[in-house]
């Protein structure tokens, strides 16, 4: 064993450096391995087996539990994320689930394969109106929410609902395609239990709480097809885009671009979509001409209330239902310039409408080019996946399936049915007899989301959705784990040139798919087909990583690590880091520190020049730049070493580091101190305490600390709109009865009856600062050639350290 200087100011271990990357390998690693059940290193799952990396996901999943109470688990699709979360789920004695509706059959099957018996298993849909029953002061409760983006919008009632049923417990949210639209999509789903903390989304903060990898496994090559152009009138797009403005309702405004916007997507997906949006149009039209010639201007509500079914209107008295009575004279020349324009555009689009022809042309063509291949078709729009399944229906083996129902040429069948004898492997299901078999299922964006369908071979957009992460949920029904094919061919129906200028859709694709790249990563099929795009026009590829990918890369170094210092080496017993030097273009370091809360985690360090010429040692947590200090850690000669005359200011570095750390801890100045309504609840504490006297000090002692524990742990969107309330109240009673009054919002007192019993005490006692684990420090190569005479010495009294074998 080496050992450090006598006179040495910061004793150390100079060890060769591949020990000193196992040790950083096994501390970060290892650490976080401690958090994890003694379930949780096995594969079984009731009758299932989990792969690989289904089983690291779980592990680094219920760390991320253990120290932020919400992961997001955003593996590619096609991994498995269902098996993951129900392999957590086995950890917690109760375990809620919320899925979309479409997927409750598929979580069943899935929950009894794996033995999942105790977990309660909810429709989201449910939550937009009546939620189911839910107790929310059970402790050690995890909830589980697959398909999550579906609550990317927290102004609704279900994300308002779904927040009151997860304050206080443990959250895993699983979605592939996190990021539709905007960083807010990502932001509120964080938000649900991190509250105001997931407003800044850092990347230190993503790399920690998002799992994503996108390893290819067994799953098929994606295979991208040309795209099929289809006949248009270019007239059509002029009448579309010319259409007088719109009469909007009585509580309306002006939507001329919005219906514009409307019928243009809906003449990308086909014939019969936009002479359907006409039609609504003009029953709409309708209706409000019929209130406006009864003196009556009606609300959306009411206009809403008189629709019924695609062909009609209701009688009704318009008198007696809408109540605002305007001057109907201009409102209706308005509308009869709209409805004369739409009524002309309608006319001439049943005259010259061809694109729907060639669209069963093209998907007659893909059939005969993949005979033996089951074919999915993918639309926006209910009216397109009826048109084109009643042209195609001469042809055996073809399905439809929307969201009122499944139908074969023959008549109405169930959705099991149609899944089932479209792909039976998937669905777990025998093979149907060969004339009851689908080859070609048209359906809408139903089946895009969470349904196996890898039986398919061929994916046909017949149109293009609104998002990217949508037109990836598409493809990743097909390209799964498990699938028999080696590729999935992907064709497209190109939209309309006109159109597509106007709609600038391949470019709002492109613009969203590089946001969800930058904050989640990129699928693998992506990544590789932007590639060839790029080297195709002889453009750089450059992509910059997310957190995420970097979280995972940095996780399969540090294994790699450990695997190559097999057999383990013998560390030394005392708390001293060890230390290795290695020339680098720059001066700096990265280090593993242990400190006083949390897990063990890497920091780095570079040396710049500041203003004056000095040199600077500059700290950091960022994900890309520990990243790019492990690599050059990783691609030095494992023998090359040089002098450490930096390590005494480096370690001086790391202990101010930990010390700011500790201090802020039992300081008690986390995240939720730095909120501002946990603040102004704070200072609403703190005054109602100074304006008590000494005995009412003691007689409410209790209540003060239960309070500020609860503010300690409070976190979350319903957690901070309680604090709000509660903090109103203040205004409305004594303020000794107000001190208690939190326990009255059920998200308050959830969180805190959940809270880990030793986390509203973790501040009350004071820490040591922590310390170094190991170190890996860089020399300019120029300095490390000079020889010194500490390195010298150095040099002289190092010795191997000895391996276990």
């Amino acid at each position: 064993m080496t050992q450090p200087l006598a006179d040495e100011p910061h004793p150390y271990h100079h060890v060769p450096l591949p020990l000193v990357r196992a040790a950083m390998a096994r501390a970060v690693i290892d650490d976080r391995a401690q958090q994890s059940s003694p379930s949780s290193a096995s594969a079984t799952l009731g009758s299932l087996t989990l792969l690989p990396h289904q089983v690291d996901a779980a592990s680094r999943i219920r760390a991320i539990l253990q120290e932020f109470r919400v992961a997001l688990l955003a593996d590619d699709v096609g991994l498995g994320k269902t098996y993951v979360a129900l392999a957590i789920a086995r950890d917690y004695r109760h375990v809620c689930i919320i899925a979309p509706a479409a997927l409750v059959p598929m979580w069943r099957v899935a929950m009894a394969r794996a033995q999942c018996t105790h977990a309660q298993l909810h429709s989201l849909q449910r939550y937009s109106c009546a939620p189911p029953p839910h107790d929310p002061h059970c402790p050690g409760t995890l909830v589980i929410i697959d398909e999550a983006h579906h609550l990317r919008t927290p102004s609704t009632r279900r994300y308002r609902a779904v927040a009151n049923v997860v304050a206080g417990c443990d959250l895993l949210l699983l979605s592939a395609t996190p990021v539709h639209n905007t960083a807010g999509d990502l932001r509120a789903l964080l938000a649900l239990t991190l509250g105001a903390q997931a407003d800044r989304l850092s990347d230190g903060l993503l790399a920690r709480v998002v799992v994503r990898r996108t390893q290819q496994l067994a799953r098929p090559l994606v295979v991208e097809q040309p795209p099929v152009a289809v006949p248009h009138d270019p007239a059509l797009l002029d009448a579309i885009l010319s259409l007088p403005a719109p009469l909007p309702a009585h509580d309306g405004a002006v939507a001329g671009a919005l219906i514009r916007l409307g019928l243009l997507r809906a003449w990308c997906s086909s014939d019969a979509a936009l002479t359907q949006a006409l039609r609504q149009r003009l029953l709409r039209g309708e209706a409000l001409r019929q209130a406006l010639q009864a003196g009556r201007h009606p609300t959306t509500m009411e206009l809403r209330s008189w629709l019924v079914g695609e062909h009609e209107v209701q009688l009704a008295f318009p008198e007696l239902l809408a109540g605002h009575a305007p001057a109907t004279g201009p409102l209706l020349n308005v509308l009869a310039a709209h409805l004369d324009a739409v009524n002309a555009l309608l006319r001439d689009q049943q005259r010259t409408a061809r694109g729907d022809v060639a669209r069963v042309e093209a998907l007659r063509t893909i059939m005969r080019l993949h005979p033996d291949l089951p074919i999915v078709a993918f639309s926006q729009f209910a009216t397109t996946v009826r048109a084109i399944g009643r042209a195609l229906s001469d042809i055996a083996g073809v399905g439809s399936l929307t969201g009122q129902r499944a139908w074969i040429a023959s008549g109405s069948i169930s959705r099991g049915e149609a899944l089932a004898c479209f792909a039976p492997v998937a669905q777990g299901r025998p093979p149907p007899p060969p004339h009851q078999r689908i080859r070609l299922l048209l359906t809408t964006d139903l089946l895009a989301e969470g349904v196996n369908l890898q039986d398919a071979g061929v994916v046909v957009h017949l149109d293009l959705p609104w998002t990217d992460a949508l037109r990836q949920q598409r493809v990743g029904r097909c390209v799964r784990v498990g699938s028999p094919h080696h590729e999935v061919f992907v064709y497209r129906i190109e939209p309309p040139p006109g159109a597509e200028a106007a709609l600038q859709l391949f470019a709002r694709l492109e613009r969203k798919a590089q946001l969800g790249a930058q904050l989640i990563g990129a699928s693998r099929d992506a990544v590789n087909k932007r590639e060839r795009m790029r080297a195709g026009d002889h453009a750089p590829v450059t992509r910059r990583r997310s957190p995420a990918d970097i979280a995972t890369a940095t996780r399969a170094l540090l294994m790699s690590w450990t695997v190559s210092a097999e057999p383990a080496p013998r560390m030394p017993s005392d708390d001293k880091p060890l230390v290795c030097t290695i020339p680098g273009r720059r001066a700096g370091f990265v280090a593993v520190v242990a400190p006083v809360s949390g897990s063990s985690q890497l920091v780095g360090g570079r040396r710049d020049r500041d203003i004056s010429g000095g040199a600077r040692l500059r700290l950091t947590t960022s994900p890309a730049r520990l990243w790019s200090l492990l690599q050059a850690a990783a691609s030095n000669p494992e023998g090359a070493a040089c002098n450490t005359l930096s390590w005494p200011r480096t370690n001086r570095a790391l202990h101010r580091w930990l010390v700011r750390q500790a201090l802020a801890v039992n300081l008690g100045d986390n995240e939720l101190s730095a909120l501002p309504v946990h603040r102004r609840v704070h200072t609403a504490l703190s005054h109602a305490m100074a304006r008590s006297s000494p005995m009412q000090r003691v007689a409410l002692r209790g209540a003060y600390q239960r309070a500020f524990e609860m503010l300690a742990v409070a976190r979350g969107v319903a957690a901070e709109r309680a604090l709000l309330e509660w903090l109103t109240a203040a205004d409305r009673m004594p303020w000794h009865a107000w001190l208690s009054q939190w326990q009255s919002w059920p998200p308050l007192a959830t969180t805190m009856n959940q809270a880990l019993p030793d986390a509203a005490h973790a501040s009350n006692t004071p820490r040591a600062a922590g310390r170094v684990i190991a170190v890996v420090l860089f020399e300019r190569a120029d300095r490390c050639a000079r020889p010194a005479s500490l390195g010298a010495c150095l040099n002289s009294l190092s010795s191997s350290i000895s391996m276990e074998r």
